[in-house]
């Protein structure tokens, strides 16, 4: 084909060389298996659909509307996670606002108020430690919803447009469903 180049990585030959056909070969006693699709161009393939693993392999129209219900349903509960993630968030900035008031008042109220041993009335240690389990908590949950955003981002990029409408309509039905009113337009690092 005149002005389409095979790229190939070295010693991988993928051209056509003459007299070679890159049809099916059957061997007897011998089946291939069955090889995952690479496509980098948008697409609508049912058989050899790999879903980001090689072992979620999609061969039938059965098996690809299956991950397409597991990629909507992924994409849905991604939106809950960040609804849940928001409502702790608040709920532990008011407790901690809540917190920090109460303790004001307790130092106005007993300024002078000291123990026998010499410590403050008020410990900031018990402070410290609660903040870094919320915060070692808070970390966690990020991480998990930017590997579940990285997550559909590799399904999106298999190019098939079955997988790519079921996250899009799975994040949208999500945020219908578990986010009106409860999220903040953001654009953090999550890639969807």
């Amino acid at each position: 084909m005149e002005g389409h180049e095979s790229h190939t990585m070295p010693g991988h030959h993928m051209g056509l060389t003459p007299g070679h056909d890159m049809g099916e070969h059957e061997m007897p006693g011998h089946t291939m298996p069955a090889m995952c699709a690479m496509n980098m161009l948008f697409n609508w393939q049912i058989k050899d659909v790999c879903v980001v693993f090689e072992w979620w392999h999609i061969n039938t129209t059965a098996d690809l509307l299956i991950s397409c219900i597991v990629v909507f349903c992924i994409a849905a509960g991604y939106e809950y996670l960040r609804v849940w993630s928001s409502y702790f968030d608040d709920q532990w900035s008011q407790a901690e606002k809540k917190k920090l008031s109460d303790q004001r008042s307790l130092v106005r109220d007993q300024e002078e108020f000291e123990t026998t041993d010499g410590s403050n009335f008020l410990r900031k240690e018990n402070v410290i430690r609660g903040s870094c389990k919320q915060g070692a908590l808070r970390s966690l949950i990020y991480a998990v919803l930017v590997a579940i955003s990285f997550w559909l981002m590799l399904v999106f990029m298999t190019y098939n447009g079955y997988l790519m409408i079921a996250t899009v309509a799975g994040a949208g039905f999500g945020h219908f469903i578990f986010g009106q009113g409860k999220l903040k337009a953001s654009r953090d690092i999550q890639c969807h």
